[in-house]
């Protein structure tokens, strides 16, 4: 995804630049099956990857499919096509720990602005209107589904608020807002479509060995997979957060244990080279109707799901944002620190310095698997937001063709099962209790996976909540932070101790973003190629 987008601008900017594009999966761009709705029927196919991670702890020992983009465009021809931000704090944050204000919110809003071509005028400030991306929501492409307003009622009776302009992505996200997704008239919008890359070099179906590394630790070209090497006066490595890592440490850069462990010589020992991995887990809930025949779901008799303008994108209408209250916060915190006391200075932690939405929360019109979508069911997906526990990614051997070893270290932490069972009760609450008009009139009960109760909003002990998340968390394949920035990189992208080698995709950012990260990866590459467009005496 980065890699052609980065190509297409500094072809943009250096008309005169020689640039080579290196993809190890072809080009789908001509695939018109790619760009139709059905928008996760390529996880576990063709163009995914198709990782697996290790074992995890935290999940009694299951194993998580982590899918990755196989394709030129990378995560672009397998997301759900999510376009959300995040919050100005998740930015400032990582301006703060980086020390660079280019990395706040204020620093990167004119790149959120220049991949949006967005779908109204409102919120002028906040958004570009003539960028390569169409923006699109349930509003924009006439899509009102039967229970939208009710959805929306339940969450301000629920005390949550409809965000200015129902807009989630203006720099606040605490409350609901609508839908957004980067579609044109529904249809995917992958990255070499929205970044053209006439007149750039693209090789696809061609994995890289290594990076070629002199003596004097200068970045002078890559090696292919058959052998042939291509020298550069500039390297750039955009291979996502599992791949960039493994990359480097086939190249003798990174932890020098690991490399000593399988024989590749050390250019540069740089022990945070795979460390500080993040991920998004979400888990999802069916929810049985009271009147199927009401048609609000889809699989039911209502003939309005037949329309064509309702396979323009995903079936629901808001996100809605949540906090989770400061004093079990606090209390988790201080679990997982060993704070004596339990006392925590809130200057100290990251979560308590800034407020924080920390699950996302998503009302779905239709059921998820095992339930069938016969109409009798609507579901929930709840993502969290802003993860503490920390894995990592590494090498399996020296071969480039084995998959990298990705140990995302997933529910390790007081303050990720904290937010989960908090989240969990309230969603249980929101959708089947009384307080809510979903509850009153619209939803019968939770139908829970074979071989586990209901969830109880008030009676579900937190060990049985828990159990929820290892048996049903999954991966929403958001991998960040393994060449995180101030750490393997600096604030211009550039790998610290080796020369003329830049990385630049979400192994990068240094937090965890709380937003499916595909708009903050578009960014980050937006001022990427600003940056070395400058370096190099360009006038943008």
């Amino acid at each position: 995804m980065v890699a052609t987008e980065v190509a297409s601008r500094l072809k943009q900017y250096q008309p005169s630049a020689r640039i080579l594009l290196v993809e190890a999966g072809p080009d789908v761009s001509n695939d018109p099956d790619i760009l139709q709705f059905s928008t996760l029927n390529f996880i576990g196919g063709k163009f995914d990857w198709g990782y697996k991670s290790t074992p995890q702890k935290g999940y009694d020992g299951r194993q998580i499919d982590v899918p990755s983009g196989r394709a030129l465009g990378g995560g672009s021809v397998i997301n759900g096509c999510g376009w959300f931000r995040g919050s100005r704090s998740d930015y400032d944050s990582w301006a703060e720990v980086v020390n660079d204000q280019r990395w706040s919110y204020e620093g990167q809003l004119p790149y959120f602005k220049k991949t949006e071509k967005w779908y109204n005028d409102k919120n002028s400030d906040e958004h570009g209107r003539s960028g390569t991306m169409h923006i699109e929501s349930p509003i924009s492409t006439n899509r009102i589904y039967p229970l939208a307003s009710t959805v929306e009622k339940a969450w301000e009776e629920f005390h949550v608020r409809q965000l200015p302009h129902n807009d989630s992505n203006a720099g606040a996200n605490i409350g609901f807002g609508e839908l957004n997704e980067n579609r044109a008239q529904g249809a995917r919008q992958i990255a070499p479509l929205a970044y053209p890359l006439d007149g750039v070099t693209v090789l696809t179906n061609t994995l890289v060995n290594s990076i070629i590394v002199d003596a004097s630790n200068k970045a002078t070209g890559i090696q292919l997979g058959d052998g042939t090497k291509v020298h550069a006066d500039e390297v750039i490595v955009a291979a996502g957060a599992y791949r960039t890592p493994q990359l480097l440490m086939l190249s003798g850069l990174g932890p020098k244990e690991t490399l000593d462990r399988h024989d590749i010589a050390v250019k540069a020992d740089i022990p945070d080279v795979g460390q500080n991995f993040n991920d998004h887990v979400m888990v999802y809930l069916n929810w049985k109707l009271k009147d199927p025949s009401k048609g609000f779901a889809i699989g039911s008799s209502n003939e309005i799901f037949a329309e064509p303008r309702f396979a323009t994108g995903t079936p629901l209408s808001h996100v809605a944002y949540t906090e989770v209250p400061r004093a079990a916060l606090e209390a988790a915190i201080a679990k997982d620190e060993g704070v004596n006391g339990g006392v925590v200075d809130p200057n100290h932690h990251h979560l308590l310095k800034r407020d924080w939405a920390l699950m996302e929360n998503i009302v779905m019109y239709l059921a998820i698997p095992p339930v069938p979508t016969d109409g009798t069911h609507i579901s929930t997906a709840q993502m969290a937001l802003k993860p503490t526990s920390r894995g990592s990614v590494t090498i399996a051997s020296a071969d480039p063709a084995d998959a990298p070893v990705i140990d995302p270290n997933y529910f390790a932490t007081e303050v990720d099962r904290t937010v989960w069972r908090h989240s969990l009760r309230r969603i249980a609450a929101f959708m089947a209790g009384e307080d809510t008009v979903l509850g009153r009139e619209v939803v019968a009960e939770k139908t829970p996976f074979p071989g586990f109760e209901r969830i109880d909003a008030a009676g579900s002990s937190d060990a049985y909540l828990d159990s929820r998340v290892k048996a049903h968390g999954v991966s929403t394949f958001h991998g960040c932070g393994t060449c995180s920035m101030g750490k393997v990189v600096d604030t211009e992208l550039r790998v610290k101790g080796v020369e003329n080698l830049r990385i630049i995709d979400a192994s990068v950012i240094p937090i965890a973003v709380g937003a499916h990260i595909q708009a903050t990866v578009y960014a980050l590459a937006e001022q990427a190629a600003v940056i070395i467009a400058k370096e190099k005496g360009v006038a943008i």
